[in-house]
């Protein structure tokens, strides 16, 4: 351009023609005097469409991300089914809960125990304590000792050798009493017995099933008396005729 004339109008750009719109910028540059370069206006973003998917998933996570947000879960409400179970599930291990049981209480407690050892539900050392102490086997008389001790028995590679030897010695006094005696002849060393025959196995019916079992029972006798009365009035009715 010659000396002194003005300078040409700048390129129409994208810039150019948004301060056009807008009309002159306000002290400081951009709006509340922020300078606003080139890159605020174009460049920071791709244009609409062109965004990689990926980055625009992370970008919109970013925008929508609430700084220290807690998300609360509300916990599942049990059935009455599964409280059910969890309560058939459960074994207690403390000498408070089992001790003071009744005979018939502590076998059934034990073949839950026994059971649940088996499973890996339970540890075997903590078993082994209850059932060997004297508190334990107190009271056991008749059928229900005899029963506690085929348990024992017949679970025995549950527990340590030592543990093992301990269970099947005079030691334990329920072995001792309860256990099956081989006849020896006069000429026979100890050492030479045969072993003990396997115990024979004890199965435990559940107190649920039980319980149903008797009151089927119970409705079957009075549905077949109800039955036998009818039947009764109905041939009393026909000699009266």
């Amino acid at each position: 351009p010659a000396p002194g004339a003005a300078p040409p109008p700048p390129h129409p750009g994208r810039r150019s023609q948004r301060l056009a719109q807008r009309g002159p910028p306000s002290a400081g540059g951009g709006p509340g005097g922020v300078e606003m370069g080139d890159d605020d206006l174009s460049g920071a973003h791709p244009k609409w469409g062109d965004e990689d998917p990926e980055e625009k998933k992370a970008r919109l996570e970013e925008m929508f991300m609430v700084p220290g947000e807690v998300t609360s879960r509300r916990k599942k409400k049990m059935s009455k089914e599964e409280v059910q179970q969890v309560k058939e599930e459960y074994i207690s291990l403390e000498w408070d809960d089992i001790f003071p049981k009744k005979p018939k209480e502590r076998l059934r407690w034990l073949y839950k125990a026994l059971q649940g050892a088996r499973e890996g539900r339970i540890k075997p050392a903590p078993l082994y304590d209850i059932i060997a102490h004297r508190k334990f086997i107190d009271g056991l008389k008749g059928n229900v000792a005899t029963d506690v001790l085929n348990l024992i028995r017949g679970n025995l590679k549950l527990f340590s050798p030592k543990q093992q030897k301990q269970l099947t010695s005079d030691n334990f006094e329920l072995f001792r009493k309860y256990a099956p005696i081989n006849v020896l002849d006069s000429d026979e060393d100890e050492t030479d017995a045969p072993p003990l025959p396997p115990p024979p196995e004890v199965v435990i019916e559940a107190k649920d099933k039980k319980k149903k079992h008797l009151e089927e029972e119970k409705r079957r006798r009075e549905e077949r008396e109800r039955e036998e009365e009818e039947e009764r009035q109905r041939k009393a009715a026909e000699e009266e005729r």
